[in-house]
């Protein structure tokens, strides 16, 4: 018995391990939601934000302009709704999955303290992932994904130094920590067996830098320039297929290994501008370049054959993404502030067959609002809303069992709030 006549497993565990992948910087379904005053202008104007310590994540350059220690405590609760519609899939039988999304709960912290004249520390911790995607058990596409469970955290030290009055300059560390578990049904080429289920867990750890500058050229003008270096993931992982059929494992073909797989997560830069209009109205702006093109190809190797493969390369050709971003704030009281935003949101996708069922990506298109409240001198509370709309996107997922082919709708909404406490 051939092992290419099997609906390959370790196909099916490289498109796992690239959800990680569209996980970590806003793709797929874990959406950007490092800052809750930033989310209430859909994130313009972080990069050259002065007021609020989640703008570490955006700008390293930005603790440097905080007079006083400040920590900011945020939480965000994420809900997706994403919904498969079969269009004519040869090879597969099933129902639809049902809403693939779900309610996520994604926490950050953030800590700025100024140590000498124009020297500042900054600390930021952020979960850039914290979503999953499950479908019915049933569902047609179960040989390709059925449920996703991934967490991604950075961890972000930083020293900003105010080299004028109107020119700061940072730099920082990235610590970031990777885990993901994954699983899916398993057919074998044996006639009237029941499907199989592969599940794969794995972590990682990936180290890189940030550096940023924000400048002031006139009163109430605010210019800002921050990078988030490539980095690479070595994942640790472990793969296993149960209800392997006897006559399978007879054969000697071994249903469980660890592997390893290279994942390589893109640079990003980010250019925000903040503009005051008078003592009352700030309005903004913010674009972001993600150097997805890094995901060309993604490689998993078994240390020893899974059903008799020992890995396989997926082809992925992604692109360069953009993000563009407006909002605006209005102080309506010095203890009262109104905010909004809109914002487009590209997909690095670049085809209907480069598109996963486990993570669909598509391109987004944010509104939001949002208040701030001082609730006293030295305390402020932040609450935001916004509402993400998906673009309808098909996919087209090649194996050698049949083709599936479909579309995928959805949206998502993400309601959070933080609390700020300056010392």
């Amino acid at each position: 018995m051939k092992s290419s006549k099997m609906l390959p497993v370790f196909r099916m565990l490289v498109i796992g391990v690239l959800s990680l992948a569209c996980g970590s910087y806003g793709a797929g379904f874990s959406i950007l939601e490092q800052s809750v005053s930033g989310l209430g202008r859909s994130l313009a104007g972080m990069t050259a934000e002065t007021r609020d310590p989640s703008a570490i994540f955006f700008n390293s350059a930005a603790p440097a302009w905080f007079e006083k220690a400040e920590i900011s405590l945020g939480t965000h609760f994420l809900h997706a709704r994403a919904f498969y519609d079969d269009r004519g899939s040869d090879g597969f039988t099933g129902n639809n999955g049902g809403n693939m999304g779900g309610w996520s709960y994604i926490p950050n912290m953030y800590v700025v303290c100024p140590v000498a004249s124009g020297v500042s520390l900054g600390l930021g911790m952020s979960a850039t992932s914290g979503t999953s995607t499950s479908y019915s058990p049933y569902w047609i596409g179960r040989y390709l994904g059925v449920e996703t469970e991934i967490a991604v955290m950075d961890l972000n030290p930083v020293i900003a130094w105010k080299v004028r009055e109107d020119l700061s300059i940072g730099v920082g560390g990235l610590i970031e920590y990777a885990d993901v578990t994954l699983s899916q049904a398993v057919q074998f080429p044996i006639p009237g067996s029941a499907d199989g289920q592969m599940k794969m867990e794995g972590d990682s750890l990936a180290y890189g830098f940030t550096l940023g500058v924000l400048y002031e050229p006139v009163s109430g003008t605010r210019l800002g320039l921050g990078y988030r270096s490539r980095m690479t993931h070595d994942l640790d992982l472990n793969a296993r297929v149960r209800g392997v059929p006897a006559i399978l494992t007879g054969m000697g073909l071994k249903s469980a290994s660890s592997a390893e797989a290279e994942l390589k997560l893109p640079s990003m830069i980010n250019f925000g501008i903040q503009q005051d209009l008078g003592e009352k109205w700030t309005v903004m702006a913010d674009v972001s370049w993600t150097e997805w093109s890094v995901m060309d190809e993604l490689t998993v190797e078994f240390d020893r054959p899974v059903l008799g493969s020992k890995g396989d390369t997926l082809k992925m050709k992604w692109d360069d993404c953009w993000r563009f971003a407006v909002g605006c704030e209005y102080k309506w009281t010095e203890a009262f502030t109104l905010r909004c935003g809109l914002a487009y949101d590209q997909t690095p996708v670049s085809s209907k067959d480069s598109r996963s069922v486990r993570l669909p990506d598509a391109d987004r298109y944010w509104a939001s609002a949002g208040i701030g409240y001082k609730l006293a001198e030295n305390i402020r509370l932040d609450l935001a809303y916004t509402h993400i709309f998906f673009e309808t996107v098909e996919l087209v997922n090649k194996t050698p069992a049949g083709t599936l082919r479909g579309k995928v709708t959805g949206d998502a909404d993400i309601i959070s709030a933080a609390i700020t406490y300056m010392f």
